[in-house]
Parts: structure tokens; sequence; C-alpha cells
């Protein structure tokens, strides 16, 4: 078996080189943007934790919530091409925009209180600005 040397300096660049370039963000990015309805993609769960470079064990999954009003049928085989890819399971949970903004729903809460990797924005909007209004600053 082989194991990478964490003590090695290029381990941490080459491991986010990798994630940028083909690990699921991209991989989430490039399938869920396909979407029709789909206003906003977030990855949670433990993956965006790790991401996040909160410490636990490994992910085993993919938590992907889409924000809006995609087909349920569009999200779960986008979900499923997205699954082939990565060779992980791929979890998709849909809520209504209206749901994601009011924060009413426990999931929506529970999701906007963890760690959470934004994907997929509106138009004219970016990740830190998702952040900010979630209350959180784009560095953790």
């Amino acid at each position: 078996m082989v194991m990478a040397n964490r003590d090695n300096r290029l381990v941490k660049p080459l491991t986010e080189l990798l994630f940028l370039s083909w690990g699921p963000l991209q991989v989430v990015a490039d399938e869920f943007s396909k979407l029709d309805g789909a206003e906003r993609v977030l990855i949670f769960g433990s993956w965006a934790a790790r991401y996040l470079e909160q410490p636990g064990p490994p992910p085993h999954d993919l938590d992907v919530l889409v924000v809006g009003g995609p087909h349920r049928e569009d999200v779960y085989d986008t979900a499923d091409q997205a699954q082939k890819r990565l060779g992980m399971p791929v979890n998709p949970v849909i809520r209504t925009g209206d749901a994601w903004r009011t924060a009413t729903d426990p999931l929506v809460r529970q999701i906007q209180s963890a760690p959470l990797v934004p994907v997929l924005m509106p138009d004219g909007e970016d990740e830190a600005q998702e952040l900010r209004r979630l209350g959180r600053h784009a560095d953790g």
C-alpha cells in the first residue's frame, strides 16, 4: 500500500490541486451546473468539514444541497452521474429558495450552522457573499 508522506511540504499543495481539478468540488460543479431550476448548490457534511480542514475521519460519501426548484428526478440523475465519476455515494437534498433564505426548516438550519462549501451561486454572487449572509467568514 502507498501512503503520502504528510511531512513533505509538497503534499498539501498537491492535495489542493487535485481537489480543485478533479475532486468532488469540480465534479459537483460540472454535473450540477446542468440542472435547470437550481439557484445554488452547496456541499455539506463530513466532506465539507474535511475540506475546511476540520479534523475527523475521511468522508465516505458526499452530501449535496440543491436550492431552487429543479425536478427531483433530474437532481437524482445528476447525483448518480457525479457518483459514477467520484466512486463514492452522492446524497442530494433539495430545498426551495424560500426555505434556504428563511431557514425555518430544521435541516436547513443544521446545514447553515455546520461546515458547508458553496459550489454554484446565483449570477453576481460569490462564495464570500454567501458565507457573509450566513454570518461567517470566507476563511472558516
